[in-house]
């Protein structure tokens, strides 16, 4: 069941995703899949994405699989001084409006995001494994940590912006 198919205010409480057993063979399965997805996009170009505005730059770097250098996962943009200053002046100048938004509406897009990771983590796993070259266990740890954070972090700023009234208990004045 989908945390975001609920309205915020009735969010099930927080739990730990739970990790993969990869000694079951119907995920071992879909793992070996999601690896094969993977591998069949290496090489690809990525390009730099500055405020939904793309950039290739003359100067690149390739990400190498660790646990075979000689295999290239992907070619990313190398960005410019002025492209990490365009980044910081276009987040910069969106704040007023991103600040604006309801917290709910903030909340239902980590919620969201975390859905995603769900929906796609053998592929995330199996990018870890190739480009940082994880273990299958540590991979699934940290997507599943990815989306404890962003699961946390969303029921977070719901309660900050809800808080609890504050009880008077007598004899004390706060």
């Amino acid at each position: 069941m989908s945390a975001v198919a609920s309205p915020p205010t009735q969010i099930a409480p927080f739990t730990n995703e739970p990790y993969t057993d990869f000694n079951q063979p119907e995920n071992a399965q879909r793992m070996q899949a999601a690896l094969s997805k993977v591998r069949s996009e290496f090489g690809k170009e990525y390009d730099l994405l500055i405020a939904g505005e793309r950039r290739k730059s003359a100067a690149k770097f390739e990400s190498v699989n660790p646990s075979r250098p000689s295999e290239v996962v992907g070619i990313h943009q190398k960005g410019s001084e002025q492209d990490a200053r365009d980044a910081v002046d276009a987040a910069y100048a969106y704040f007023p409006t991103w600040a604006e938004r309801p917290m709910q509406e903030r909340a239902e897009l980590l919620l969201r995001a975390a859905e995603i990771f769900r929906e796609r983590k053998y592929e995330f796993d199996a990018w870890l494994v190739y480009e940082a070259g994880k273990t299958w266990a540590e991979a699934e740890a940290d997507v599943s940590e990815a989306i404890d954070f962003a699961e946390y972090y969303a029921r977070q700023a719901l309660k900050l912006a809800n808080p609890e009234p504050l009880v008077q208990l007598s004899g004390e004045r706060d």
